[in-house]
C-alpha cells in the first residue's frame, strides 16, 4: 500500500498512474474540496483531514503502508517536514514528487524574494494596485501588513464556500476585491484581469507551470508590469523525484 499525501493537480495525476501500475493507494488531503476531486478517481481510499505527525503515523499503521509519497504543494513546507518525520518514525521509505521550478526570464520587472516574510517586507513600501495570486492560506498575513489593503489589493482565490467565508467574514475583504475563480488561466485571461482591475504589481508564488506561473509572468511582462515572485521554501528531502514516470519506475 502506498500512502500519497496530495492536494494538487499533480498528486491526482500521480494517483492515477500508481493505480494503473497496480498499486493500492490511500490519499490524504487537507480539505473537502480536495476530497471531492480525489473521489472522482475510481479505486482509491481518501482521507480528508489536516493530519499532524501522529495522524500520518496512524495512516501508515492502519493501512499497512510500505511507502510514503509526498506530492503536496511546493509551499506546503510544514506538511512535507511532518511527512518526512512520520515516515522515518515508522521506518518507511519517503519519496517527494515535485516538478522542477520554472526558470524565470531575465527582466528588471521580476522581483524575487526568498519566502513570505521577505515578500511582506517588500510590500510594506509599495504603492498602487496589487493583485495577489498566492491562494488563501497565507492571505491573513498580507491583510495585516500591506497599508490600505482594502483600497489597494485584489486577491484571486478558489471559489469555495470555505475560502470565501475566510476572505469576507474573517479577513474583512470586500467582494469587489475578490476574484473567485478556478484555474487554469490562460495568458489572455490573466492579462485581461490585470487590465480590468488596474493592477500595478502582480504577486505570485514560484509554484511552477502547473500552478500557472508561466502564463502569469507572460501576461504581466507583456503589459510592462512588475511581478513579485516568492521563491519555494528550501527543504532537504530524503528523496526527490521530478518526473512521474521515473517515480513509478523507481517503485518497481
Amino acid at each position: 500500500m502506498i500512502y500519497l499525501i496530495g492536494g494538487t493537480k499533480d498528486s491526482r495525476q500521480l494517483t492515477k498512474k500508481l493505480l494503473e501500475a497496480g498499486y493500492e493507494v490511500v490519499v490524504s488531503v487537507a480539505t473537502e474540496y480536495g476530497e471531492k476531486l480525489v473521489n472522482e478517481i475510481e479505486g482509491v481510499e481518501v482521507i480528508a483531514d489536516r493530519l499532524d505527525q501522529s495522524g500520518m503515523e496512524e495512516v501508515i499503521e492502519e493501512y499497512n503502508v510500505d511507502r510514503v509519497i509526498d506530492a503536496t504543494h511546493p509551499f506546503a513546507a510544514l506538511v512535507s517536514q511532518t511527512a518526512i518525520k512520520a515516515a522515518a518514525s515508522k521506518g518507511k521509505e519517503y519519496l517527494r514528487f515535485e516538478r522542477p521550478p520554472i526558470e524565470l526570464p531575465e527582466s528588471e520587472l521580476i522581483i524575487e524574494k526568498a519566502g513570505f516574510e521577505a515578500a511582506l517586507d517588500y510590500l510594506k513600501g509599495t504603492t498602487g494596485r496589487i493583485l495577489l495570486t498566492i491562494g488563501s492560506k497565507e492571505l491573513d498575513r498580507f491583510v495585516t501588513v500591506i497599508p490600505d489593503f482594502n483600497q489597494r489589493v485584489v486577491a484571486r482565490v478558489l471559489p469555495t464556500a470555505g475560502v470565501l467565508q475566510k476572505c469576507q467574514q474573517e479577513l474583512g475583504i470586500p467582494p469587489a476585491n475578490l476574484i473567485a475563480i478556478q484555474g487554469p488561466f490562460s495568458q489572455k485571461l490573466n492579462q485581461q484581469l490585470l487590465i480590468d482591475y488596474g493592477i500595478d504589481l502582480l504577486v505570485t508564488k514560484a509554484s511552477g507551470k502547473t500552478g500557472g506561473l508561466d502564463t502569469k509572468l507572460q501576461a504581466a511582462l507583456d503589459l510592462k508590469l512588475p511581478v513579485l515572485v516568492i521563491r519555494r521554501p528550501e527543504i532537504d528531502y530524503p528523496q526527490l523525484v521530478t518526473n512521474m514516470e521515473e517515480l513509478v519506475d523507481q517503485l518497481n
